[in-house]
């Protein structure tokens, strides 16, 4: 199923990579989910994914705070660190850009101190199963505060990217949101 996906997402243009996204932001933007949020967790974009700038520039146009993961991958641990259109990227873990985390460790938080997070995926079912490249950074970092502390969690996909039903493992956490290209999904409505 992964390869099928990404296969498919990989065939994309940049052009409509560029499309689709501005659409999905557009959407996101309307959201009220987004109005109340202040702490932010995104992405950089990896692999054709859903491309977030424009929600990142939005966010820090608005005053408020976006924060980036990093992800250790020694530790098998992701953690999010504060964020600027500008600040130094490096390529971390698996060949994915990330902030530069200065040698004191930086000021970085985990998931508890984030409002809403957003999350890259492959796949996605309607009531929030998400489908990861597998290495389970997300729902380790999630799971570590448990389901009433851990922030809104919003995947970005494109419309094909949705399956009727994901299997689940018991340390799957549950997206609360998807919003592609066709409409905000409200995944709690469906489970």
């Amino acid at each position: 199923m992964r390869q099928r996906l990404r296969a498919e997402r990989n065939a994309l243009s940049e052009e409509r990579i560029r499309d689709l996204s501005a659409s999905i932001a557009r959407r996101v933007l309307g959201a009220s989910f987004f109005d109340e949020a202040r702490t932010i967790g995104l992405y950089l974009p990896f692999d054709h994914e859903v491309d977030p700038s424009l929600l990142i520039h939005e966010t820090v146009g608005s005053g408020r705070l976006v924060f980036l993961p990093v992800v250790d991958g020694a530790n098998r641990s992701m953690r999010f660190v504060p964020y600027q259109p500008g600040d130094p990227l490096q390529v971390g873990a698996y060949g994915i850009r990330e902030p530069v985390v200065p040698p004191d460790g930086g000021q970085g938080l985990d998931t508890l101190d984030l409002d809403l997070l957003f999350q890259p995926l492959i796949g996605f079912d309607r009531a929030g199963g998400r489908l990861g490249f597998g290495g389970g950074y997300h729902d380790r970092a999630l799971a570590a505060r448990g389901e009433a502390t851990h922030p809104l969690c919003v995947g970005l996909a494109y419309a094909f990217q949705e399956l009727p039903f994901l299997p689940r493992e018991p340390h799957d956490i549950l997206m609360d949101w998807v919003v592609t290209e066709r409409g905000v999904v409200a995944c709690r409505e469906y489970r």
